[in-house]
């Protein structure tokens, strides 16, 4: 059986390790990165025309809902945490990216708009709210943290399985971790996007697949294609 690592943040509870040990794969679950969730005063996002979150992570930050506002979730996981706290999206878009969320979310020229994500997110969605004509105030959710020491043993535990074929990265921040931990950038890598695999490849990585969205279920499908189990069966 051949093994994957997944470097998410949620280690052993991410669904990513569910659906690839669904398709029969041994996974090796070693967050790269970590989150440490900040509190979000709802005072702080109070006015707001929309308060778009990126993450459930986001969601959870808030220690309470502002009223008056639409928000909008990245992804289906992200509704998912914004409805078991009461709140119905008003928007979530067609494909869970930032840059579906940034060209789709409507009635954006000249309000004011609430960013509630990672310290270290990338640009592109607030530059694209702002080219729209929105004014974007980022809020800081949770600080991410590159290579976690907690994850080193974990790490040389996973790199010492013979059997293990890729490494899955999630974001740029998780390969720097990986990198820091001392992952080998000789393993070949499964990316969740453009963005990512850019990065990868600008580490020294080769990347053998790439998600066509941001989910589980993209990486999963990515993995599958990448290292069709068939294939491995007979190899």
């Amino acid at each position: 059986m051949k093994s994957i690592l997944v470097t998410r943040p949620d280690g052993p509870t991410d669904p990513l390790v569910a659906s690839l040990e669904r398709l029969g794969y041994r996974v090796h679950a070693v967050p790269t990165v970590k989150t440490v969730a900040e509190s979000v005063d709802a005072a702080t996002l109070a006015g707001c025309d929309w308060i778009v979150l990126t993450s459930a992570q986001g969601v959870h930050s808030m220690t309470s809902i502002p009223t008056g506002s639409r928000f909008a979730a990245v992804g289906d996981r992200t509704a998912a945490a914004l409805r078991a706290r009461g709140v119905e999206p008003a928007h979530i878009p067609p494909q869970a990216s930032g840059a579906s969320l940034g060209q789709t979310l409507p009635d954006v020229a000249g309000k004011r708009i609430a960013l509630v994500r990672a310290s270290a997110a990338d640009a592109d969605l607030p530059e694209l709210l702002r080219r729209r004509g929105a004014i974007v105030e980022e809020v800081t959710a949770y600080r991410t943290v590159e290579g976690p020491p907690a994850s080193g043993l974990r790490l040389r535990v996973a790199l010492a399985d013979p059997q293990l074929a890729a490494v899955v990265f999630a974001s740029g921040s998780a390969i720097r971790g990986f990198v820091g931990l001392g992952g080998p950038t000789r393993l070949p890598a499964i990316t969740i996007g453009p963005r990512t695999t850019a990065t990868a490849r600008e580490l020294g990585f080769a990347v053998i697949g790439e998600a066509i969205s941001q989910s589980a279920e993209s990486l999963a499908a990515a993995v599958a294609a990448a290292l069709p189990l068939e294939e491995m069966k007979n190899a």
